[in-house]
């Protein structure tokens, strides 16, 4: 257990229809509640104005009448307004969330400068890159996005993209198949850093090497690999918004370097 945590949630009143039920966790999963971090459990309770955040590697499932949130790993979330049929989200540091919505039920979600909200039933994404960029895509049914004084409407199979402080692109269908292309250095080029270029979806989250890499708003990513002297296994793995995965690999050689030359002043010959 870490400290400063205990695995005891403070006490609310079971039967409220605006609170948000744990239904499931991977990993370590808190809530911060009056003013105190508490490890969450299945069954964990959480009212307007909690905490939610999802460590490395960790996931946690809340669920609320017709509302299901998906919170993926590394995500603050804050549940800000929650009334009957309303609810309010902020999405507070960056990483993933998955929405369901029933058609009876309101969910607005709140990402750095952007708002998402969805029109009837729908099943969308909302996911904020470390540099700020906002990604939204819906898979089922309709949603509002917006930013910048402009709104798209997200349909399902198409997504939209904010950078930061800028208004949501045109809404454009999710390519059927991952896209994933990488250029990889060539051996008889390598010292000890490798160059890796590639080309994704910009709402896909890339890594080289288990190190997260920015995607741009052009798909495009670049990434430095340290290089040791012989063969070397890099690997580039890419995670699109709806969260189907795609890696490829490569190992490169890096040549040990030619011995160097130093001058001397010794008669090399001497007839």
């Amino acid at each position: 257990m870490q400290a400063g945590l205990t695995p005891v949630p403070p006490v609310i009143p079971d039967g409220d229809a605006t609170l948000f039920h744990v239904i499931a966790l991977q990993g370590v999963v808190e809530a911060y509640q009056n003013g105190q971090w508490y490890l969450v459990r299945p069954g964990h309770l959480l009212s307007a104005k909690d905490v939610v955040r999802t460590g490395v590697g960790s996931r946690a499932m809340l669920r609320r009448g017709g509302v299901e949130l998906e919170l993926r790993d590394n995500v603050d979330v804050r549940l800000d307004d929650l009334e009957k049929e309303t609810a309010k989200i902020g999405l507070l540091r960056g990483g993933r969330v998955s929405a369901r919505v029933h058609a009876n039920e309101h969910l607005e979600i709140v990402a750095r400068h952007t708002r998402t909200a969805n029109v009837g039933a729908a099943h969308f994404v909302v996911s904020v890159s470390p540099s700020g960029k906002v990604n939204v895509a819906s898979s089922e049914g309709s949603v509002r996005f917006s930013a910048q004084d402009k709104e798209v409407v997200v349909a399902s199979g198409s997504e939209s993209t904010a950078m930061p402080d800028e208004a949501p692109s045109e809404p454009e269908p999710i390519p059927r198949q991952l896209l994933l292309s990488v250029i990889w250095p060539d051996d008889d080029r390598l010292d000890s850093q490798g160059a890796i270029k590639g080309r994704a979806q910009p709402s896909s989250r890339v890594s080289v090497n288990g190190v997260d890499t920015e995607v741009g708003a052009d798909g495009n990513f670049h990434a430095q690999v340290p290089l040791k002297v012989g063969k070397n296994y890099i690997q580039v793995e890419a995670e699109d918004i709806l969260g189907r995965n795609k890696a490829v690999d490569k190992v490169v050689t890096r040549a040990a370097p030619a011995p160097s030359l130093e001058p001397t002043e010794q008669e090399i010959w001497n007839p």
